[in-house]
């Protein structure tokens, strides 16, 4: 079978229809009970008004996806993963390559994210030696990891970006900067744009991804500068009216766990610091929306990246 190949699910359409609603007549009846339109069916037209609002709907189960303006433009999920496949068959022998895809409906359909993740390119960290500093495992490497993102309800725009994945627990690799991302939305008139060079520029930046993690393997940091970076970033809140700046307790203690674990296995290291926040970020508890939350965390990860205090960690 096709390494490429699309998941059926993914194929659906989508019908844009216009909202209307009833307006009582001039003779105080609604609409529909006017004596007039009894006369003339034609009348009862002059008493529906339409509004610029379009409902989503699937074709296939009349699911409703999303309601929007009129210019917003359905753009079918399947439309989107066939223009990134036709990029990557242009830039990888497929029959070669070792390439594995996921797709992921959320929602009835209101959101798509789709996978590609590249094992011929991995990097495996058992190569990584220096002054005696050796991670040693089977599942020690990281993929690059193509994702696709798209929704029919407005809270996620066309999106193409380059991550990476740690095998052996699957966290996402979060960037600080995330460079490699095609975006577009939904009422842009002009489609997305994703070529050989986007292709590209993502494997070169995953080989850079391994350097910099093992210089997080080798940098020492403390549990009082660890805790303290997840109170200033990851589990930090204002309250409203009030510049103080409080700690989310249950935010706090899932990190405290994760470091825990990471620390018992990487050592009091950035690199141990890093996974213990992708983890959190790749991994959530909570009573929501695993998808939306883990999104919303990686953004918070990238984000703590740039903090004054990783800077100081890492430096």
């Amino acid at each position: 079978m096709n390494n490429l190949a699309i998941n059926k699910n993914v194929y659906f359409d989508c019908d844009k229809k216009q909202l209307q609603y009833l307006e009582e007549c001039e003779h105080g009846y609604d609409a529909g009970d006017c004596p007039e339109n009894q006369l003339d069916s034609s009348n009862v037209r002059e008493h529906i008004k339409s509004v610029n609002r379009y409902a989503i709907v699937r074709k296939d189960n009349g699911s409703l996806l999303g309601i929007h303006s009129d210019d917003y433009i359905v753009r079918p999920y399947a439309k989107l993963a066939e223009q990134v496949n036709d990029v990557v068959r242009q830039c990888v022998d497929i029959d070669k390559y070792h390439i594995t895809t996921k797709d992921h409906i959320y929602e009835s359909g209101k959101k798509f994210r789709r996978d590609i993740n590249f094992w011929d390119d991995s990097i495996d960290l058992n190569n990584y030696k220096k002054n005696g500093f050796h991670i040693q495992g089977t599942e020690e490497k990281i993929i690059p990891q193509l994702r696709i993102y798209s929704s029919m309800d407005g809270r996620w725009g066309q999106q193409i970006m380059w991550s990476s994945v740690y095998v052996v627990c699957l966290n996402g690799m979060v960037r600080p900067n995330w460079t490699f991302v095609v975006y577009n939305r939904h009422n842009k008139k002009q489609d997305i744009t994703w070529g050989i060079e986007d292709f590209k520029s993502g494997l070169v930046a995953h080989k850079e991804l391994g350097e910099d993690l093992f210089k997080m393997m080798q940098k020492k940091v403390t549990t009082d500068a660890t805790k303290n970076l997840f109170q200033k970033t990851l589990a930090s809140e204002y309250a409203k009216k009030s510049l103080m700046d409080h700690t989310k307790s249950n935010v706090m203690k899932d990190l405290n766990n994760a470091w825990q674990r990471y620390e018992n296995k990487y050592g009091s290291t950035l690199f141990a610091v890093y996974q213990t926040a992708t983890d959190w970020a790749s991994h959530p508890y909570t009573k929501g929306a695993v998808h939306n939350v883990s999104r919303k965390r990686e953004k918070q990860v990238a984000e703590m990246m740039t903090s004054s205090q990783w800077m100081e960690m890492a430096a």
